[in-house]
Order: C-alpha cells, then sequence, then structure tokens
C-alpha cells in the first residue's frame, strides 16, 4: 500500500527490455522531439502513475507471477492537499490493474511473457461520460546467448474519450514494439522499432500514426557506469488531429551515463 505504479506497469513485458541502453523509445525520446497532443508518443501501461493504491504481487509459482492493484483516484498521493481532490477534473477513479507474467526457459532459450488488463473509470470537470478504461496489453522477450529478441503491443479502447468523439470515431491509440539485441563482454548493441494509432473523430483529418526506429548501443565503463548512445529517427502525420494536417519528423541523438549504487 502507497504511491507506487499499479500491477499492470509492473507486469508488463516490453520490447524494450531487451534493447540496452536507454530502451529504444522508452528512453526519452519524448522529451526531444514533439509529438503533438495526440499521439501515443512512448511505451507504458499505467493510467494511475504514483497515485495511492493497493498492491499485491504473488510469489514465483512454477515460473508465473500473479499481480493486482486498486487505485481510487489517481489524483490522490500521500502529501499535499491530496484529501481535497475533486471527483471532477479529469482523475481516473477505481483503477483496477491485472497482470500475469511467466518466465521460463526451453532448449536453452529464455522467455518472458505477460499479459495484463487495466480498468475503471474517467472524473470529468463537466458532466460529460469519457471512455472507460479497458487497457490490455500482451509481450513476449526472448534470449539466447548473446541474442535477445522482444514484441509487445497494447490497446488503450476508447480511455478518455468523450461519448461525442466515441460515436465519431475517435479512439485513445494502440502501440506495438519490436526489438532485437546483441550482447557481448561490456558491450551491448540493439535496434527497435515502435509505432502507434490513434484514430481522429470524424472532421479531424486521418489518423495521428507515430514511428519510432531506435539505435542503441552501450559500454560497462566499469562496475556500476555504463556509458550510452542512442540514436532516434521519430515521424508522427496529424499530429495535433486537424482536417489541415500537421506532420513533424526529426532525428534525436543522445549520449548518456548511467551510475548504478
Amino acid at each position: 500500500m502507497g504511491d507506487q505504479d499499479d500491477a499492470t506497469d509492473a507486469a508488463h513485458v516490453g520490447a524494450h527490455g531487451v534493447l540496452v541502453g536507454r530502451g529504444g523509445a522508452d528512453g526519452d525520446v519524448a522529451d526531444l522531439f514533439t509529438f503533438g497532443g495526440t499521439a501515443v508518443s512512448g511505451p507504458g501501461v499505467n493510467a494511475t502513475g504514483d497515485a495511492t493504491k493497493i498492491r499485491y504481487t504473488s510469489p514465483g509459482i512454477n515460473g508465473f507471477t500473479f499481480g493486482a492493484s486498486w487505485t481510487p483516484d489517481s489524483g490522490e498521493s500521500s502529501g499535499g492537499a491530496a484529501t481535497a481532490d475533486s471527483d471532477a477534473d479529469g482523475d481516473n477513479e477505481n483503477v483496477l490493474g491485472l497482470g500475469v507474467s511467466y518466465s521460463g526457459e526451453v532448449t536453452n532459450v529464455g522467455f518472458d511473457v505477460s499479459l495484463i488488463g487495466e480498468f475503471g473509470s474517467s472524473e470529468t470537470a463537466d458532466g460529460a461520460e469519457d471512455g472507460d478504461i479497458q487497457t490490455i496489453g500482451a509481450g513476449i522477450n526472448l534470449t539466447k546467448g548473446n541474442l535477445g529478441f522482444g514484441f509487445d503491443y497494447v490497446d488503450f479502447a476508447e480511455q478518455g474519450i468523450t461519448t461525442a468523439n466515441q460515436a465519431a470515431g475517435q479512439d485513445a491509440g494502440s502501440y506495438y514494439q519490436l526489438g532485437a539485441s546483441y550482447q557481448t563482454g561490456p558491450w551491448g548493441v540493439s535496434i527497435g522499432w515502435f509505432e502507434s494509432t490513434v484514430s481522429n473523430a470524424t472532421g479531424s483529418g486521418g489518423d495521428t500514426n507515430a514511428r519510432v526506429v531506435s539505435l542503441d548501443t552501450a559500454y560497462g565503463v566499469a562496475p556500476g557506469w555504463d556509458l550510452m548512445a542512442s540514436l532516434h529517427f521519430a515521424s508522427v502525420d496529424n499530429m495535433n488531429s486537424t482536417a489541415a494536417e500537421v506532420n513533424n519528423d526529426g532525428t534525436v541523438f543522445m549520449i548518456s551515463n548511467q551510475f548504478n549504487f
């Protein structure tokens, strides 16, 4: 019990898990590239952030781990004026997070698999009925020797979308990721592909599609010290959900150090 991520986020196996360095599209690309206000700009499954919640994770049972969490209100957290949080301010309420994962090995191939679901309701400031949280996702990562491969998919259904916009064809989007890596000694290299799609309401142009191709490398300089470089090629179509579509594309390059104590 406390301020923490929910069970879906903890259980989800994402392709970025096999990538080296900053983990492809999971590595802060959206901090340096403008995706606009509509696109799903990176991987992640967590409608409640670090809001106060109850979470249970089972011990491993023959490779299986189960998790569940309940968040009363995504705007509530310890400290500050949490108890004064409004019931009509756009937060998510009564969010149930569920996840099951399995880790095992067959003929020297290691694998991690997960199925997750997140379910709840949205508050509104004007009384309109927003789409419920009905997120589902699945992922698998494989490792053999120095190689790693990963895939995951998440669908956010109509989370937070007004009834009117749902009727006009809008949804909250979905994404998938692919990843591959090679590691030997202190070195690691990887390539990742992230792509998302959001269907927009009639009159708001075509779908909002975002793509990120990532090349990452990492070098273990010393115990607890990694030097990392990341090159990302990003693009987004109809970034603002407008009839006169606005697109963007660009390249992001980052060099960073990571210290673990």
